[in-house]
């Protein structure tokens, strides 16, 4: 079996919210945030991602604009959903 298959995958439900405030849309988001505009894309969506890509692109965000809340909050395992 491919460990692929087996490894959680993770969502952050708040991002389409975080990104919406300061950027036009996903092509902006991705050069402010040295990004690829697919995966942020696939954020909007809410579609799972290794958690290490959410979190950078969190840590990102994080470095530029304030987050309400820690990153770890806003990481949500699809396994628990």
């Amino acid at each position: 079996m491919s460990k692929k298959k087996d490894r959680a995958w993770f969502v952050c439900q708040a991002w389409p919210e975080l990104v919406s405030r300061h950027y036009a849309n996903d092509a902006a988001a991705a050069h402010a945030l040295n990004a690829d505009t697919k995966q942020l894309a696939k954020l909007r969506a809410a579609t799972p991602l290794p958690k290490s890509t959410v979190e950078r692109m969190l840590r990102r965000y994080a470095a530029r604009h304030e987050l309400a809340s820690p990153t770890a909050d806003l990481v949500v395992d699809t396994r628990t959903r």
